[in-house]
């Protein structure tokens, strides 16, 4: 992780750091059957950061879905805060649409948190999607909404760590590209079509990662993204991102 983003403090009072966790979800069509399980397991990790008031405190989570568009269905706030909202089906694969539309909402809310006089650590997205994305350019997409050439100081330098979860139907060396950047992240697929296994396994990361990085924020420590999985239904690896992938 790096240092905490240049945002800087304008009130002593509400100086805090904060973590910010995105977890966009795919609701395609193919998600009909899953939908259910979707909403309860992240229900269920909203209540287990809530149980925990010192994570709460540094931690905001936001969930975002998409299909053919995307959109906040649960804006970023700590958990505490959040009355949870269920995810519903709608159409196709367009990950280039939710790429474009969770750099504008990161950007938008960090923005938002600096005149509120926050700090905030190098956001983290969880991606998790069931198919193969219906975009021909969506590594193109992908490169220009969410990445950053130093050399060049192009691209989003504000960019998250974006954490890749593809399960079922979605293509693994798809998602091994999409994980960024490189020396940070990490790329996770279940190798199972049952819903709820490749659940447990999803939520485990992004639980292990909310909780480690809440407690190393609260710390004043720059906070480690990724914890490694428990499942045996899931299998991980570093990430293949290439900016000449075509």
């Amino acid at each position: 992780m790096t240092e905490p983003e240049v945002v800087e403090r304008t009130n002593v009072e509400l100086g805090q750091l904060l973590m910010l966790f995105y977890i966009l979800c795919d609701v395609s069509g193919s998600m009909t059957p899953d939908i259910a399980a979707l909403n309860k397991a992240l229900e269920r990790l909203l209540l287990a950061v809530r149980n925990e008031p010192v994570v709460d405190d540094v931690a905001q989570i936001g969930v975002a879905s998409f299909s053919d568009t995307a959109k906040m269905v649960i804006p970023l706030d700590h958990p505490s805060r959040i009355t949870m909202r269920n995810l519903q089906i709608e159409g196709g694969t367009n990950y280039g649409a939710s790429f474009e539309f969770i750099a504008k909402q990161i950007e938008n809310d960090i923005a938002d948190l600096k005149r509120q006089g926050y700090k905030v650590y190098r956001p983290c997205v969880f991606f998790l999607t069931d198919g193969e994305p219906q975009d021909g350019d969506w590594h193109q997409t992908f490169t220009r909404a969410l990445t950053y050439d130093k050399a060049t100081g192009t691209g989003m330098k504000s960019h998250p760590i974006f954490v890749p979860f593809g399960f079922r139907d979605a293509r693994e060396d798809v998602i091994r590209q999409l994980a960024y950047p490189p020396e940070k992240s990490k790329w996770f697929f279940a190798r199972t079509h049952g819903i709820e296994e490749a659940l447990d396994g999803i939520l485990d990361v992004i639980m292990k990662t909310v909780m480690t990085g809440g407690l190393s924020a609260h710390l004043g420590v720059a906070p480690t993204p990724l914890v490694p999985v428990t499942s045996s239904a899931v299998v991980s690896g570093d990430s293949e991102y290439d900016p000449e992938y075509v």
